[in-house]
């Protein structure tokens, strides 16, 4: 399913950069949904962290040893696998929204946060004591960490 949604990113974001190269005297309107080098690099980066994220939450899932804090390790778990698809969705919406030359829904932008918020959530109340299932969390961390990041450059760089 992760691999369907990164799949689909991936076209969708080739199929965008080249409409960009080729439109050279858009409107104004369409110049800013094209946004600039840095704005692409951004979106295709949150494209590839989301997807990334969703394969390390999979490995997760396999994992007997985690623990959680507040909640059921499992209940986390799928809240962790809910956001990956959610945040996929959303970002995909926007991107498909940009390829056709219309504007995203706000409310996709605010599914996105939303989706890596649950995310981050899941993750902080696992743990384990075992040092492979604890690489993953640290990589989990850390690929949700980029994914927020070039969220963060989509938004303050796509004018």
């Amino acid at each position: 399913m992760v691999r369907a949604f990164f799949t689909a990113g991936l076209v969708s974001c080739a199929a965008f950069i080249a409409s960009a190269m080729m439109s050279h005297a858009a409107p104004i309107a369409t110049r800013r949904q094209l946004g600039n080098l840095e704005c692409n690099i951004d979106r295709g980066e949150i494209v590839f962290h989301v997807a990334d994220l969703g394969k390390t939450v999979s490995s997760l899932a396999k994992a007997s040893d985690l623990q959680a804090a507040n909640n059921t390790a499992n209940g986390n778990l799928q809240a962790m696998q809910d956001g990956v698809q959610g945040a996929s969705a959303a970002i995909n919406g926007i991107l498909l929204g940009l390829i056709s030359n219309q504007p995203a829904d706000p409310a996709l932008r605010d599914a996105v946060g939303g989706n890596l918020t649950e995310i981050l959530t899941g993750l902080q109340d696992l743990s384990s004591s075992n040092n492979k299932t604890n690489a993953l969390l640290t990589k989990a961390n850390q690929q949700l960490t980029n994914a927020v990041l070039a969220g963060n450059g989509v938004v303050n760089n796509c004018k």
